[in-house]
């Protein structure tokens, strides 16, 4: 799996919990107490309210898919790991509104959307061992395993660096390769 398409499952598995929390997991709480998109309006009746809680879960999941990219290896496992445990907190929060009265189906739907997604966070977490980082900025114009690598070299020669490992220069072999001007080659004029 390469670094985009990891970046993306998780992307996606925010945008579908995201689409999960704005849906009425309970009874009576309909579109028009929600407010705004991801806050909380404060009213009496508990069950009116969509959950901040969810919402801050899938939050922490986009931003951690986001950073996941842009971080090393330790780093990626750190923050997918903050991931997988704002999933988990994501169901947490969804089996609690499915527990209370007036509960909907969505609730339970998010629940179980909250397992798969977390599985999918780990799965990507696991993968994410063989991203390989970029050696755009290295010093060298050597890739990682020691193989020449042209961009790296390119690089190199942008910098100013004098690259002594590059591909050999093909001599001139053919009748167009030769110098066009060579004595051999005017004509008689008498």
């Amino acid at each position: 799996m390469t670094k985009s398409r990891g970046v993306l499952i998780v992307l996606v598995i925010a945008a579908a919990l995201w689409a999960l929390t704005i849906s009425a997991w309970q009874a009576g709480a309909g579109g028009d107490t929600l407010g705004p998109t991801g806050v909380a309006k404060v009213t009496e009746d508990a069950s009116s309210q969509a959950s901040p809680v969810a919402t801050a879960c899938v939050a922490i999941i986009a931003v951690s898919g986001l950073l996941a990219a842009m971080l090393g290896r330790i780093g990626r496992l750190v923050v997918l790991g903050l991931a997988g445990i704002a999933g988990i907190g994501y169901g947490i929060t969804a089996l609690s509104a499915a527990s209370a009265p007036g509960a909907t189906s969505w609730a339970i739907i998010a629940a179980v959307a909250a397992g798969i997604g977390v599985i999918g966070i780990v799965w990507v977490a696991i993968a994410s061992n063989g991203w390989t980082n970029s050696n755009r900025y290295a010093r060298t114009a050597e890739a990682a395993g020691g193989e020449f690598d042209s961009a790296a070299t390119w690089d190199a020669l942008s910098r100013g660096e004098v690259v002594e490992d590059a591909p050999e220069v093909e001599e001139p072999n053919g009748p167009d390769d030769e110098e066009p001007n060579s004595p051999d080659d005017e004509p008689d004029s008498k």
